[in-house]
């Protein structure tokens, strides 16, 4: 019970009013359980003597209590219903917004594959837990508990007799169950490789058949098969055992009961009535503690689910809404000063950037260039706020980056990526983030400085072409192109481009830069950059060899003054001219 309460206190769910009323309604139908069987013994009896009045006087008790009973169940059934289909919404949103605010950094360690293991598996897992599970178990405890008060008002040594083996009994179906939640966890750890493996497949299907891996993914996925139902197979003995234990539980003292209150009617020492009343909560609390069995697997089972789904959540989530409030003013853009980064947190990780020093003033359009890995895309995370550096300050218009709202940071850059991620929605929705309700002449001029709007003009339905999973039906220059117009449309005062006309054959490429060099000259850009034609956009070229910034300055003036940037930039010519 403890994992659920963490659970509702971690989920911020309000379970109280609920858990009372529930409670209440299981208390009523326990108690018109017991009378039930009580009215049924006395007119066992009735019938016996032949009593008809007393007959029919009980027949119209038993109705009312049945009733009484029936309400009761159906509000309580009703209620826990309603209670966990808010659950599952409640812990599905909270999920979805955990992942969406979770640390950039944190974020990337974790596989697509286990988190969707989580959400479909672990996350239903912990509302069966949190609901149904837990609160009838609940129930069930008052139930016996009801059961036990009136056996003892009855006969208290008889009902002693029966509960006395109770205790070995519930004992040993603990031991048996305490292994099954590690196993389970196992079961669950081995389905999320399972996922993993078919996310990666699904993701990757032409990576698979073009390098012929199928019969290595089968393998992975084989092996990852065997492994869940070995421990599927162990889950089961473990669960026949626990069965076993609980129908023992069950007849063991029922059996001893039946025996010696037999001998109590034979001696007079209990009269019919009494004698059926007795037998039949006898048997229903024996019934219980086969339930609890089967409550013990299904509980042990989901609650692996609940801590795995706990784990998956221990990161602190960011609160991108507080701190200062960045506003675009003033002459300088960005600065940034002896900036030290390394992905890796221990004291001999190798770093990424090394006392990068520069600073850019607004409307200036600067290209950061040097070879692979020496650090141009990690400032462009960091300028973002995805990851925050070791040593050095980062000042957005004025602002310390880290004294910033991530929120108003990043309303002020508008980011194209390398591989840009298009949503499976329609051309317009990808762009402006609307279906209905945007600016179409900001939406077309965007399109025709990013080269995209012939081939909009070409499509059925328009704006409102749909794309499929992952745009696999548009070309990667299309993808790209799409991309650039969202970032056009978006019109933010900063413009990170990571190799974002990477993907464009060099004319298109040309004509893209041509068409966003007049609708950019008031915005400031910070371009990463390999091919000639971009780094020439710029007015500024920022020169980087193993995270240091080795050269500043224009394309003229680096080409005749620094070797790095002249032999890159040879490089890139002879690249684009073969």
């Amino acid at each position: 019970m403890g994992l659920i309460f963490r659970t509702f206190s971690r989920q911020q769910v309000n379970y109280k009013g609920f858990f009372t009323f529930y409670l209440i309604m299981a208390f009523i139908v326990s108690v018109a359980g017991v009378l039930m069987t009580r009215v049924t013994g006395d007119m066992g009896q009735a019938a016996v003597d032949l009593d008809r009045s007393s007959l029919l006087y009980l027949f119209a008790f038993f109705t009312g209590v049945m009733i009484i009973r029936a309400i009761a169940s159906a509000m309580s059934a009703y209620y826990l219903g309603r209670f966990a289909g808010k659950l599952g919404y409640h812990f599905r949103y909270n999920f979805a917004k955990y992942f969406l605010l979770k640390p950039f950094a944190a974020l990337e360690n974790t596989k697509s594959g286990e988190a969707l293991s989580v959400y479909s598996n672990d996350l239903p897992a912990t509302v069966e837990l949190t609901s149904r599970g837990g609160i009838r178990l609940i129930a069930d405890v008052i139930n016996l508990v009801v059961m036990a008060s009136y056996l003892i008002y009855l006969n208290w040594w008889l009902t002693l007799i029966f509960f006395a083996s109770f205790p070995v009994l519930i004992v040993l179906q603990v031991l048996i169950s305490s292994p099954i939640e590690k196993k389970s966890a196992r079961r669950l750890e081995a389905r999320s490789a399972i996922n993993t493996i078919a996310n990666d497949s699904f993701q990757n299907t032409g990576l698979v058949a073009a390098y012929s891996l199928e019969g290595i993914m089968e393998e992975r996925c084989r092996n990852a098969f065997e492994e869940w139902i070995t421990v599927a197979k162990d889950m089961a003995k473990s669960y026949i055992l626990l069965i076993f234990a609980g129908v023992l539980a069950s007849f063991a003292p029922l059996l001893i009961v039946i025996a010696v209150s037999a001998g109590q009617v034979i001696s007079d020492n209990m009269n019919i009535s009494e004698w059926i009343v007795f037998i039949s909560l006898a048997g229903e609390a024996g019934s219980w503690l086969l339930m609890l069995a089967q409550r013990q697997n299904s509980i042990s089972t989901t609650a692996a689910g609940a801590r795995r789904l706990d784990e998956a959540m221990t990161d602190r989530i960011e609160d991108i809404h507080s701190g200062k409030i960045l506003t675009p003013t003033g002459s300088v853009a960005i600065s940034v000063e002896n900036l030290r980064f390394s992905y890796r947190t221990d004291d001999e990780a190798p770093l990424v950037l090394d006392g990068v020093t520069f600073q850019i003033m607004k409307g200036e359009k600067v290209a950061f260039v040097g070879g692979s890995g020496c650090g141009k895309s990690t400032i462009l995370k960091l300028l973002l706020g995805l990851y925050k550096p070791q040593s050095g300050s980062i000042t957005v218009f004025g602002t310390n980056v880290s004294e910033a709202s991530l929120f108003s940071l990043r309303d002020v850059y508008t980011y194209v990526p390398q591989d840009s991620f298009l949503f499976p929605e329609s051309i317009v929705e990808n762009i402006t983030g609307e279906s209905g309700c945007f600016d179409r002449e900001r939406l077309d001029k965007a399109c025709r400085d990013a080269g995209i709007m012939t081939f909009i003009d070409t499509l059925p339905k328009g704006y409102y072409e749909e794309l499929n999973e992952s745009a696999e039906n548009v070309s990667g220059g299309q993808k790209q192109r799409i991309a650039l117009a969202r970032s056009f449309y978006r019109d933010a005062p900063i413009i990170l481009f990571d190799e974002a006309t990477s993907a464009l054959d060099p004319a298109t490429e040309a004509s893209v830069l041509q068409s966003f060099s007049s609708s950019a000259k008031d915005r400031t850009v910070i371009m990463v950059a390999h091919r000639a034609k971009a780094i020439e956009f710029c007015d500024t070229i920022v020169v980087m060899d193993k995270g240091r910034i080795v050269a500043i300055g224009s394309h003229d003036c680096l080409v005749k003054e620094s070797a790095v940037y002249a032999n890159l930039y040879e490089a890139r010519l002879r690249e684009a001219l073969a």
